[in-house]
């Protein structure tokens, strides 16, 4: 009896790599064509798209001739597109980033005849333990992957991956690849030994391991399609030939729901895998792409942020107030953001780097535009009985009642003024104040005009009980003299009631007043030699590399003591190598110069450090390190909704290099939100604003590095020391990428604190309040582009705006805040909150102060609702909810 080969007629379509977006666009048109030519001529029965949209509604926005043909094809299940948007890094992209790209990708196809519920990742780097409790709630339950299995995790080629709160996913992994037959099989040598896929394997061998490996007796997955692939126009002549010589295999074309619906009939022995698919065995998933070209993944970072938890909240608040919620712009900031935001992203040529860097910050742009937009209109319709007299808006975004901490820049003629909350005098402390002109500016100074001078002055407030999803109004008065306090200088010491941190002859001192613990040389760099390239660090031979420990004991420092907010500045440098060359010989050459802004704020338990290096030397890795006085046999980590569990130093680095595996597993990996060491008497917890890799390392993995920038200058090296073989991207090509070198100011924004004992949502809470900017803006005249936005003419609502206004907290509460945004149906809100830790919590009480008719639970699809109440009860391990609130 034949084995079956399971055939699937696809392609996999890269947006950008080593060409440009243009080179992929014109490409797909050709290719579109010519696949529509064939349907047309019976040439091809079915072809799945690559299991995204992206590709296919930019082609219909330039050949809009060919929607009908489109739609036609979609509909009769012969052209198969979706759920994705486009294909994704799944663990730095965050949870409201794949809802996104899912919500925007299911959204398309739908319009165009039918969505693929396939979960369709070919080529992403592995994949993030929180998907099953993702695609369940968008109706999906199947999911066709390619890397992240390895025979450490003891499963076929088929089984269910689960998340913590129950739900679970039918995994297809083609660990032999998803085309590693093809161009064998469109040559005619596929029975030859000639038939070998892009690694130089023989498909021979793959074809068995398939078989050892399938849950389906005697059948096995034999994808034909392969990396910017047009249709296989004599694909079923093909197969005929290929079934008339053979006496062993039989080729069936087939689509992935027809297969994996018989996996569901056929399957045996189908097992159950409880955590993330990360495997370097088989596949490369390149542990350490996370750190490449850093400043394009802070950027991402920073549009997600803005969006999850300051656009979308605030844009839900005051559509409540009658400012109507524009789905069109939140749409158009997550598309621009997912596509760029792909599974290579960031590891590509100079020329397509440029473009991901651009878009990235074209995403920023609009999210911070659309903040502004909302803000300033606010602002400049709260009526006053003065024009000296100029409202400023502060916004809490985040659902929870706090105290705020807040540094306001503030513009005024004059140099004296007096605050007001609630009619209250409101007191502040100055931290800076400038008289800067602002009028026409003149070469001559003695034509500059005294009355167009005014005033920025950067003052500290404390806002108490600030209720959640809400605005306040601060009343500047320009003319009245009020009590002030100034900050406190203190040359290497600030200090709160929570903290002391000092700078000594030894480096970073921090005390931590609650747990009742000193920390000495508490903060360090750590810089060191990268032989790597866009894909992957990789480390010299050991005595061709410099591993030099830097800890700030010879910065110059500055600093100040307020109430609410204290601030340290550290400046300083020291001698690294320049390049690789000078690293072997031991050429302390070139200066690494850096600033380090450290921050304690009243209001929170998290250290914030920002800052940046001035890098001008080539080929190196530099890190942030935080210390600890224990070992660390595991990391705990964030993940889209709750965490995830790794060993500091996997037990497969022993057996990697004997067995040829493809790739070291090294014990990098990916910091989306926040790293934990777990002690027995105390825990450290890392946060990041930007960068988006760590690693646990010293005796004992003791300490928590984050990688803040590696520079290098090429995509795709051959035969690294954690990455042998061919190079990655083309196996014939490495391209010079001297921008990845990252010459110049690199910045960063990263956080630590400290706890009693790890409870996974108090810290992905303290790490969404470190996340969120507290934001306001001043209606004033004076400073016309303190935003861009700013300068543009803006008419005031027609309708009445309270100074105050309050539109949902979230009470009594242990449940962590996903976001807030319109429902798809426009009858109300949908809330999303959910639990990290693996045993129920609270979910609070939802203190609501709109009118509304009905509050259901639903899926991310909205899809589902179960009517429930304001007190939400209890969240099962690991639940992720959503609230929908129907409005009166």
């Amino acid at each position: 009896m034949k084995k079956i080969a399971n055939s699937i007629h696809h392609t996999h379509w890269d947006p950008i790599w080593y060409f440009t977006a243009q080179d992929a666009f014109v490409q797909f048109s050709y290719n579109m064509k010519e696949l529509l030519s064939a349907f047309d001529e019976g040439l091809v029965k079915d072809f799945f798209l690559d299991g995204q949209t992206a590709a296919i509604d930019e082609y219909l926005e330039t050949h809009p001739e060919d929607r009908e043909r489109v739609k036609k094809l979609i509909e009769e299940k012969k052209l198969f597109i979706g759920p994705f948007h486009s294909q994704l890094d799944c663990f730095i992209s965050s949870g409201e980033s794949v809802v996104n790209n899912l919500r925007l990708g299911i959204s398309s196809a739908n319009k165009l005849g039918g969505v693929s519920k396939i979960a369709y990742l070919p080529d992403s780097f592995g994949h993030s333990y929180d998907f099953p409790k993702i695609f369940n709630q968008m109706g999906i339950y199947d999911f066709v992957i390619t890397r992240g299995v390895g025979d450490e995790y003891d499963l076929g080629s088929e089984f269910y991956m689960t998340s913590n709160d129950g739900s679970s996913l039918l995994v297809c992994t083609m660990l032999s690849g998803y085309g590693y037959g093809t161009y064998a099989f469109k040559a005619g040598t596929l029975f030859s030994e000639e038939a070998v896929d892009y690694n130089k394997i023989d498909v021979k061998s793959l074809i068995d391991r398939l078989i050892e490996k399938s849950t389906v007796p005697k059948e096995f997955v034999f994808p034909l399609g392969f990396d910017q692939n047009p249709a296989i126009l004599n694909i079923e002549e093909q197969i005929e030939k290929y079934n008339s010589v053979s006496e062993e295999i039989e080729f069936r074309l087939t689509t992935w729901e027809e297969y994996m619906k018989k996996v569901r009939e056929k399957g045996v022995n189908i097992k159950t895998h409880q955590s993330e698919l990360f495997s370097t065995q088989y596949h490369r998933v390149h542990k350490s792409i996370f750190s490449a070209r850093s400043d394009i993944k802070s950027l991402q970072d920073k549009a997600e942020r803005i969006l999850t938890f300051e656009v979308q909240p605030l844009m839900s608040m005051l559509d409540s107030l009658g400012i109507e919620y524009d789905k069109s712009i939140i749409d158009k900031a997550w598309e621009t953001l997912v596509r760029c935001q792909t599974h290579s992203s960031a590891t590509l040529t100079d020329e397509t780097n440029e473009y991901i860097k651009v878009e990235s910050n074209n995403a920023v742009n609009i999210a911070t535009a659309t903040k502004v937009y909302l803000m300033k209109v606010v602002s400049i319709s709260i009526p006053t009985k003065d024009s000296r007299i100029m409202p400023l808006v502060v916004y809490n975004t985040l659902p929870y009642v706090r105290d705020v901490n807040i540094k306001l820049n503030i513009f005024t003629k004059n140099e004296d003024f007096k605050l007001v909350l609630n009619e209250k005098e409101l007191d502040y402390t100055v931290v800076d104040c400038q008289k800067i002109y602002g009028g026409v500016l003149r070469k001559d100074p003695s034509l500059l005009l005294d009355e167009e001078y005014f005033y920025k002055t950067t003052v500290i407030v404390q806002l108490k009980n600030f209720k959640g999803i809400s605005y306040q109004t601060i009343y500047v008065h320009d003319y009245e003299i009020a009590s002030k306090q100034k900050v406190k200088p203190a040359q290497n010491i600030i200090e709160n009631t929570r903290y002391k941190i000092v700078l000594n002859e030894t480096g970073i001192q921090i005390t931590d007043k609650k747990l009742g613990k000193t920390f000495d040389k508490a903060i360090y760099i750590d810089e060191s030699g990268d032989e790597g390239d866009n894909y992957d660090y990789s480390y010299p031979d050991p005595e061709d590399d410099m591993v030099i420990h830097h800890f700030f004991e010879t910065g110059s420092c500055s600093a100040y003591n307020a109430d609410g907010i204290c601030e340290m500045t550290i400046e300083g440098q020291f001698d690294v190598p320049s390049d690789l060359e000078s690293r072997r010989k031991k050429k302390l050459n070139s200066l690494l110069k850096y600033t380090l802004n450290i921050r304690l704020k009243e209001d929170s338990d998290v250290i914030e450090l920002s800052g940046s290096f001035k890098n001008a030397a080539k080929n190196h890795r530099v890190r942030i390190v935080y210390s600890t006085d224990f070992s660390n046999t595991y990391s705990y980590a964030g993940t889209q909704y709750g965490y995830i569990k790794r060993a500091t130093e996997p037990e497969e680095l022993k057996v990697w290099k004997q067995e040829n595996w493809f790739e070291e597993p090294s014990p990098t990996n990916p910091l989306l939100n926040h790293v934990s060491a777990v002690g027995n008497e105390y825990v450290l917890s890392a946060f990041t604003r930007s960068v988006k890799e760590y690693e646990f390392i010293g005796e004992g993995k003791k300490d928590v590095a984050l990688t803040i920038f590696r520079s290098v200058g090429h995509l795709g090296l051959p035969d690294l020391n954690r990455r042998p073989g061919r190079p990655s991207g083309l196996d014939y090509m490495v391209f010079d990428t001297p921008e990845s070198q990252l010459l110049g100011e690199i910045k960063f924004e990263i956080g630590v604190s400290f706890y009693s004992e790890f409870d996974a949502n108090v810290v992905m809470n303290d790490y969404i309040k470190y996340a969120t900017d507290v934001i306001y803006y001043q209606n004033q005249q004076f400073e016309k582009a303190v935003f861009p936005l700013a300068y543009f003419p803006t008419n005031p609502l027609r309708f009445p705006v309270p100074d105050t206004y309050h539109f949902f907290s979230l009470d009594e509460s242990d449940a962590s805040f996903g976001t807030v945004v319109k429902s798809a149906d426009n009858s109300g809100y949908v809330v999303r909150i959910y639990n990290n830790e693996n045993q129920a919590v609270a979910a609070g009480n939802l203190n609501l102060d709109i009118d509304y008719e009905n509050i259901y639970n639903t899926n991310l699809l909205e899809s589902e609702v179960e009517e429930t109440s304001s007190e939400l009860g209890v969240l099962k391990p690991g639940e992720l909810r959503n609230i929908k609130i129907i409005k009166s």
